[in-house]
């Protein structure tokens, strides 16, 4: 049963952000403020993205110069269409866990709104990758979105659960060319429901 047709959004707030307001919140969840990637983050930003654990399931864990480059596409995302991957950081002690976002691309010849989630490695198994996919899905919706696609290598079955538990329905499989040419899922959520 997907938990998006319930209360389960109560206590995630959501702001409407423009581009130009791309220093402040996009929203918050119970644990997890979300807001976009700053300078100052970089070092953190690095750390997750260069981890051969948490990035276990892409091609390779990216190197200064390729999250330097993620960080440079949140910017032109939030100024360009306002779709971005987002900084995930706990509200207790303001500590970055992760990344989630939405961003506009283009997947097996299909312009899509994709939805995508990193957790660093030490923060695995506690909820927080499910918190911030739902806390960007209730933002997905109140921005008019039609939709969402999740993609995951089919052996990442932690995403793959998080996709389900979200109530995202698996549409295909195919070869990622970009990602070792591993079988990929297509998992898809209509919002206009």
């Amino acid at each position: 049963m997907s938990l998006l047709g319930s209360d389960a959004f109560d206590n995630i707030i959501v702001w409407f952000k423009t581009p130009d307001e791309a220093d402040l919140e996009m929203f918050k969840t119970r644990r997890l403020g979300v807001r976009t990637w700053q300078e100052e983050d970089f070092a953190s930003l690095h750390a997750l993205l260069s981890d051969s654990v948490t990035m276990s399931h892409w091609p390779a864990p990216l190197d200064e110069v390729a999250a330097r480059a993620w960080l440079d596409r949140t910017y032109d995302g939030m100024r360009d269409d306002g779709l971005s991957r987002w900084c995930c950081e706990r509200l207790a002690d303001g500590k970055i866990i992760g990344d989630v976002g939405i961003v506009r691309m283009q997947l097996e010849g299909q312009w899509i709104n994709d939805l995508g989630y990193i957790v660093a490695q030490q923060y695995w198994r506690q909820g927080y990758a499910f918190e911030a996919v739902e806390g960007a899905v209730k933002w997905a919706r109140s921005h008019r979105l039609d939709s969402l696609v999740a993609n995951m290598a089919t052996d990442n079955l932690p995403s793959v659960a998080v996709a389900e538990k979200l109530g995202m329905t698996k549409l295909r499989e195919f070869r990622k060319a970009n990602n070792q040419n591993k079988m990929t899922n297509w998992y898809e959520l209509q919002l206009n429901d």
